[in-house]
């Protein structure tokens, strides 16, 4: 069980959205039963998860070692 201290959050990030801009996040709010933050953080972390990943696919494969 995480306790409130492993979720405490440090940084505060504000931003202006259009009227259309909000209506989108509160349509994905709403279909994920979160908040407006916690849609962001799920679509960053998805990205960063992605990136990660292609990244990784991309990486030349180790050399084999000599015996």
């Amino acid at each position: 069980m995480q306790t409130v201290a492993s979720v405490a959050r440090e940084k505060l990030f504000n931003m202006r959205m259009s009227a259309e801009e909000w209506t989108r996040l509160e349509y994905l709010a709403k279909h994920y039963g979160l908040n407006a933050a916690g849609v962001l953080r799920m679509l960053v972390k998805g990205d960063v998860d992605r990136l990660h990943r292609e990244t990784q696919a991309l990486a030349p494969a180790p050399k084999p070692r000599k015996r």
